[in-house]
């Protein structure tokens, strides 16, 4: 159960999304477990991962992408087709996991999930479980309330599995002492770069090499397919000032408030389980359940005959208490004879899925009744919000009629006084705005829209907006006249040429060091100067991933020499050089030896979880759909 408390302790959504989910994708998360009918985007051993998924999971990275750049952000500059395969790669794998901890026969108990869900904090008011508290919290964070134990028990059994492999790793001291070694050497390094730019002014472009280049790779400068939409938008919002709440209004959310504090009621109980499974047969079980009933009933304490005989281990251990629980949480013939109890009953057996239990009602919660009056602003605000929703979506269903029926936008924007608004051009890898929205984007480039003119359905955008829209203009993609990108190509092909002399030149200095050379007369011959790094180690920041990883690659020099490589970055050259290798002789301390083990053992592990998944890939029959390409 230690899984299930990490998955959500804290903020909710932190690490429980990335457990439930595992791709990133917030919006829509209810879709990874039914496709709804709709198409997949691939079939795992069977089991359909939706196309909705899938979309959301780009979406929804897309988004955390652009955030991480800053404002301005350019969406084009994502790669759509490499962004789903990776996140579908990751969902096939997700499927796997879950599918082979089922098979393994991972399971956790029901009894465990509804005791966890209620001690959670997140989930409560007023240091009380809280139904309503629960529904709000999970449906913020997309989830579906009735149907997420049963998504959590499954995650959690995937978790089990995972971590199962994952501790199996270990490490040996040779390892240890090796990586010790490694991890403390010192290296003196040396680095000068010879840069393109440097030799811009000698190289030459003839109007033929532009010619040539153009005619060679006519694809580098065809223009991308680019439409320019107009659209309408609604929101719920649009109707506030027309949501007049009436006073029978108030009065019926004020029920409705007073019935889910009903349904949040919290029933405290232990309870008594012995399994039914291939080796204990039903009638066996039951006979042993009615003997222990038979005990309670002569008077013998129930947390004693709970910890003796229960074979519910999460529970057993403490006189066989469950907590605090809410309806749902518990299978339904458990459920049903917990609610049918008074405070300090114990139940006939009841027979479940896991076997027979004997149910004892220890204690009943209710949330606190709030006079009307003392939240009478908040019933006011949430009967206008509902029937702002409820005008919301009249109009949108009207709206989708007179869209239908329209050539333009006209009569939409007003039926309802809406702006009609117009996009900027954008390509099918996105834009900004609405067009950034991927939804938005495959309707604008939609046969319907981009061949036939017609106004497309409403789309709902991830910030809760009704979008009407329709094709202003389209571009079709097209060769850019030479003329136009000339200039482009021109200062391509230097900067190919500037670099190739960089590299002849970098490479120069690297032949030189090894024969010997002094390094301040090659840095003088070929006007370089070296940037000193003494004392570097691999955890070093500076300078640079790319240079330690090549310097730490490098053959130790002899004595008064450097040994020395090359780093391409981007157009210019870097010269790596090394002139000493200091080795740490320090013997190792038993703490330090023994945090280096766990470190290497953990990283093992995770290696051997990656080989099982990949195990798995090659076992599974996975079937990718064209759909997923999109």
């Amino acid at each position: 159960m230690e899984a299930f408390r990490e998955m959500i302790k804290g903020r909710l959504g932190k690490f429980m999304l990335a457990l439930l989910m595992l791709p990133f994708a917030l919006a829509g998360i209810e879709s990874y477990f039914g496709g709804g009918g709709a198409s997949p985007a691939a079939t795992v051993n069977g089991e359909d991962i939706p196309l909705a998924t899938l979309d959301n999971a780009v979406e929804k990275q897309k988004q955390d992408i652009l955030a991480s750049l800053g404002p301005g952000a350019d969406a084009s500059r994502i790669d759509n087709k490499v962004l789903r395969e990776e996140l579908l790669k990751k969902l096939t794998e997700d499927v796997l996991l879950k599918q082979r901890a089922r098979k393994a026969g991972f399971i956790v108990s029901d009894a465990d999930i509804g005791k966890i869900i209620a001690e959670e904090t997140s989930f409560q008011e007023n240091g009380v479980f809280s139904q309503s508290r629960y529904e709000q919290v999970l449906r913020g964070v997309g989830e579906d309330p009735a149907t997420f134990p049963q998504r959590a028990k499954e995650r959690i059994a995937q978790r089990q599995l995972m971590t199962g492999i994952v501790l199996t790793g270990i490490a040996s001291g040779k390892e240890v002492e090796r990586l010790n070694l490694l991890n403390t050497q010192q290296r003196d390094i040396h680095v000068a770069t010879m840069t393109a730019s440097r030799f811009l002014g000698t190289v030459q472009v003839t109007d033929a090499d532009i010619d040539q280049e153009y005619r060679k790779h006519p694809d580098l400068y065809t223009s991308e397919d680019k439409v320019t939409a107009e659209y309408v938008a609604l929101t719920p919002e649009h109707f506030q000032a027309a949501a007049t709440v009436s006073e029978a209004d108030i009065e019926q959310r004020y029920a409705e408030r007073l019935k889910s504090l009903e349904s949040s009621e919290q029933r405290q109980s232990s309870h008594i389980l012995l399994k039914v499974d291939d080796k204990v047969k039903d009638a066996d079980a039951l006979a042993k359940i009615l003997a222990l009933e038979k005990r309670v009933k002569a008077g013998e304490d129930f947390g004693a005959l709970a910890k003796e005989f229960s074979q519910d281990t999460g529970s057993a251990a403490n006189n066989g208490d469950l907590g605090l629980s809410s309806r749902g949480m518990f299978v339904p013939e458990f459920e049903k004879a917990l609610y049918a109890l008074k405070v300090g009953e114990v139940s006939a057996p009841v027979k479940s899925q896991f076997g027979y239990h004997l149910i004892k009602l220890t204690a009943i919660q209710k949330a606190p009744v709030p006079a009307m009056a003392d939240i009478r602003a908040e019933l006011e605000t949430e009967a206008r919000q509902g029937k702002s929703e409820d005008l919301f979506a009249e109009a949108v269903d009207k709206l989708d009629a007179l869209a239908y029926e329209s050539s333009d936008l006209k009569d939409l924007a007003a039926a309802y006084q809406l702006p009609v608004e117009v996009t900027a051009p954008f390509s099918r890898k996105g834009g900004e705005g609405v067009a950034a929205d991927r939804k938005f984007q495959q309707s604008a480039f939609s046969d319907d829209l981009l061949k036939d003119g017609k106004n497309s359905a409403g789309i709902r955008l991830d910030d809760r907006r009704m979008v009407w829209l329709r094709v202003k203009n389209h571009e079709a993609a097209h060769l850019l006249p030479l003329a136009e990108v000339a200039p482009r190509i021109r200062l391509a092909l230097q900067y190919d040429k500037a670099s190739a002399m960089a590299k002849t030149q970098a490479e120069l200095a690297v032949k030189e060091l090894a024969a010997g050379k002094s390094p301040a007369d090659v840095a003088a011959a070929l006007q370089l100067q070296w940037m000193d790094f003494p004392g570097i180690n691999r955890q070093a920041t500076a300078p640079g991933q790319d240079i330690l990883k090549l310097a730490f690659r490098l053959q130790a020099p002899k004595a008064g020499a450097w040994s020395a490589g090359l780093r391409q970055m981007g157009k210019d050259y870097a010269v790596v050089a090394l002139s000493r290798v200091q080795e740490n002789t320090a013997p190792l301390t038993a703490e330090l030896r023994k945090q280096i083990m766990q470190n290497q053992a953990g990283v093992n592990g995770q290696q051997e979880l990656m080989d099982y998944v990949q195990y798995l890939r090659g076992e599974a029959k996975i079937e990718l759909m064209k759909s997923a390409e999109q």
